[in-house]
């Protein structure tokens, strides 16, 4: 029991130490994969309490749990500040293309573009809303 817990605790330090995570999709990715190692740590510690159990192993186990927690605590959040920077970035465009449309200038030249963008916002603000639970 105390070997499978340092292997666990083992891997998570090496999971975390990974956490250099650049692109959106790495860092969902890694939130998945703390995820999974949540569920492990959780089942590792539902197996470690049995009547035999040691306070030592039992603390072993719950500090596997604190370790995936935190690590899926952090992937999490930079999952959802992915999710924020693609909303600001669309906001962006769109008001870029609002801008960029002159006073004098016919609406109709640009009503496909700013629809395209206002599309975009409406991807990235229900990708947000999924992230959160809304």
């Amino acid at each position: 029991m105390r070997r499978t817990t340092g292997v666990l605790v083992g891997l998570l330090v090496l999971a975390t130490a990974a956490c250099s995570s650049e692109t959106p999709e790495q860092n969902t990715e890694q939130a998945c994969g703390a995820a999974e190692q949540l569920t492990v740590a959780l089942d590792n510690f539902g197996t470690t309490l049995t009547p035999d159990a040691t306070v030592d192993e039992v603390m072993a186990a719950r500090d596997a749990v604190r370790a995936a927690w935190q690590e899926l605590d952090a992937a999490a959040g930079d999952v959802a500040q992915d999710r924020r920077q693609a909303l600001d970035d669309a906001w962006d465009g769109l008001q870029e293309s609002i801008d960029d449309v002159s006073g004098d200038a016919s609406i109709s030249d640009a009503v496909d573009s700013l629809r395209d963008e206002a599309v975009e916002v409406q991807e990235a603000r229900d990708a947000l809303a999924d992230d959160l639970g809304c």
